[in-house]
């Protein structure tokens, strides 16, 4: 039996597109939890906030370079600064 991962956070600006990203990953069956994030400062509020008990960890984030407000580009200067508890653990 295939290990799923424990959580992944898909940020996009765009609705439409976390809606097919979550589809597929639930079609998969590759997750434990998906969870979304509609922009940078979102997806910072889900990791710094959200972990304790409501959020896992993700394993994985997907993340959208493109858009309004923090883009994914400004989210991975902020990324860079959080507690290592905070940030996806690799091996």
């Amino acid at each position: 039996m295939k290990r799923k991962l424990d959580s992944i956070l898909l940020v996009d600006d765009d609705e439409s597109s976390n809606y097919f990203h979550q589809l597929i990953i639930n079609k998969l069956n590759c997750a434990e939890h998906v969870h979304q994030a509609c922009d940078g400062r979102e997806a910072l509020e889900i990791l710094n906030d959200g972990i304790n008990g409501k959020f896992p960890i993700p394993s994985v984030i997907f993340l959208d370079v493109n858009m309004p407000g923090m883009n994914g580009w400004d989210f991975l200067e902020e990324y860079e600064k959080l507690d290592e508890t905070k940030k996806i653990k690799f091996g």
